[in-house]
């Protein structure tokens, strides 16, 4: 039995999503965090339960051709860019082979595409950072502790000088995080700062409007909850009108703070465009974009094509964006209701659904059966939850495309897939 401390030299067969090397001793799985395939390294065991055990590498005797020196200062602390000491080429092989297999472990046989990966840095449109009294970092994963940076590869550098004027700003407030917003092409700028308990934040917008002349939308919100959740936190206005504007697609889109929007806008463009592709509509088409958001994959796809949709969402000020976007685009054949997704009851040939990492409920899994569409467009940031609702349709409905990947999220242990199901 493997016990804490120990140490051994091992030789690296492969490395999983969170970019942990995979070793095996005494017949048990060990996960090691800073290794990668094929390497030889000495390691320590950090955990042990009955089936695995955890392992840092303490040196690399032989390493491998894709590891590389990382550039960010902070990557040990804070943790967040699990694959910052490899290729991007590499990450995104693992992130193929990730894919791959979650589909293999539900015995669904699929094709998969070669990753789509444009940009893998500078890439963030929205980020939450939070404060230690003295300045902004992020959380330290799986704990509570505050990592700063005075600059973070993945954000806009627009964001960390945001986030600096805040912390001298602020100071001595009981302020505990700081949302953040952009456009793609940071004309529009929105800042919310997150507080303990109700505080004033005039003479701080007007500084900030006057140094950063592109910041639109200034709200703040409250949060006295020990566990911070961003999508529990009321946000208040304070400067503009509450939102931003962005372009995706070719389409304008005004974004609330609590409404769903992707942080990649680059990789997003191909990702909604591949989605609309597999929809295949027409327009005699009838489809319902569930888990809609601020309405953009079903936007386009009503721009395009000219299919009747129908989004549906359960953050109304997301309902109450979407159908402002349909509008100010001049499209009359995109319509939103706010409601549980599980509860729509339209019929419709088609279903494009992108939802939460926790994927479909039983209810939602019931509804598509309900529904019984032609085909289904399915959209995930998790592709464990994914293919276990794809096996729960499988009686229904068979895989009728290869699955297309895309590094939503690069140098992080996130990806993004979509693929169509055909009513059997």
């Amino acid at each position: 039995m493997l016990k804490i401390g120990q140490r051994f030299k091992v030789k690296i067969e492969d490395t999983n999503i969170f970019a942990n090397g995979i070793c095996r001793l005494d017949n048990m799985v060990v996960f090691v965090k800073g290794a990668i395939t094929g390497e030889e390294c000495e390691i320590e065991i950090t955990d042990v339960y009955p089936k695995y055990a955890f392992a840092t590498c303490k040196s690399v005797l032989a390493p491998s051709i894709h590891r590389v020196e990382p550039s960010c200062p902070y990557v040990d602390s804070c943790g967040g860019c699990a694959f910052s000491h490899l290729t991007c080429e590499f990450e995104n092989e693992i992130k193929e082979g990730y894919v791959k297999s979650a589909f293999a472990k539900q015995h669904l046989d699929v094709e998969v595409e070669k990753i789509v990966s444009p940009v893998s840095v500078n890439y963030r449109n929205k980020v939450v950072l939070f404060y230690n009294g003295t300045s902004f970092g992020y959380m330290s994963q799986g704990t509570n502790t505050v990592i700063p940076h005075k600059r973070c590869l993945l954000n806009s550098p627009l964001f960390d000088e945001i986030a600096s004027f805040t912390a001298k700003e602020l100071k001595g407030t009981p302020l505990r995080a700081l949302f953040l917003r952009k456009s793609y092409d940071e004309k529009e700028i929105m800042v919310c700062p997150i507080f303990f308990e109700k505080t004033n934040i005039i003479p701080y917008a007007s500084k900030l409007v006057y140094r950063f002349p592109n910041v639109k939308a200034v709200l703040y919100g409250v949060s006295k909850e020990k566990s911070f959740a961003l999508e529990k936190v009321k946000m208040s206005n304070v400067y503009g009108d509450g939102y931003i504007n962005d372009t995706l697609c070719g389409i304008d889109f005004r974004i609330s703070p609590d409404s769903f929007y992707q942080v990649n806008h680059t990789c997003t463009e191909l990702l909604y465009e591949k989605a609309i592709e597999l929809a295949d509509l027409n327009k005699d088409s009838i489809c319902a974009d569930l888990f809609c958001g601020t309405g953009t994959i079903g936007i386009i796809a009503a721009k395009r094509t000219g299919a009747t949709v129908y989004g549906v969402e359960i953050v109304e000020s997301a309902v109450k964006d979407a159908r402002h976007n349909a509008k100010a685009n001049n499209i009359r054949n995109a319509h939103f209701e706010a409601m549980d997704a599980s509860k729509f009851n339209k019929q419709v040939d088609t279903c494009i659904i992108d939802p939460p990492r926790k994927g479909c409920s039983l209810f939602m899994i019931e509804t598509l059966k309900r529904l019984n569409p032609q085909k289904i467009v399915y959209v995930s940031c998790n592709t464990d939850t994914m293919t276990r609702d794809i096996k729960a349709l499988s009686e229904n409905y068979k895989i009728s495309t290869p699955v297309s990947v895309f590094n939503l999220f690069p140098r992080t242990s996130h990806v993004e897939s979509v693929v169509c199901l055909s009513r059997k």
